[in-house]
């Protein structure tokens, strides 16, 4: 605080802007000190997402869900972990799915942008860049 006194309203309008030259300082040390806590945690963010994506399953495509299920039955449980225990056929299983699901999820959306990126830029059988040639 301003050991002076305030006395006058110039006074009071200069400690005024002195104090909110004083907070824009703070909030700017705050928000760096906020990116730096960011970037520091950003190996456990990235534990964390991985273990969500094992435990929860992307919900988005009921169908490709039904497809990594019958495939995960099929090549999992039957043939690759046909001799193992009760244990690890129940669980891995789980996990594999899980993962896969939010794996291809991802993967399908990026295709998905890709092929509707493709026809907004195609016009009447040829490509924008074509017809802005002409």
């Amino acid at each position: 605080m301003n050991k002076n006194k305030i006395q006058t309203y110039n006074d009071l309008i200069e400690e005024k802007n002195r104090l909110e030259q004083l907070l824009s300082v703070q909030k700017g040390e705050i928000s760096g000190s906020w990116v730096e806590m960011k970037k520091e945690f950003q190996p456990v963010n990235n534990i964390i997402g991985f273990f969500s994506k094992l435990t929860t399953r992307d919900k988005t495509n009921p169908l490709l869900n039904m497809g990594i299920d019958v495939a995960g039955d099929l090549l999992l449980r039957k043939i690759i972990l046909a001799k193992t225990g009760w244990a690890t056929r129940l669980v891995i299983p789980f996990l594999l799915k899980n993962y896969s699901s939010n794996v291809i999820a991802e993967k399908g959306k990026s295709v998905f942008q890709k092929v509707k990126h493709w026809f907004n830029t195609s016009k009447n059988g040829k490509s924008a860049s074509m017809t802005e040639e002409l």
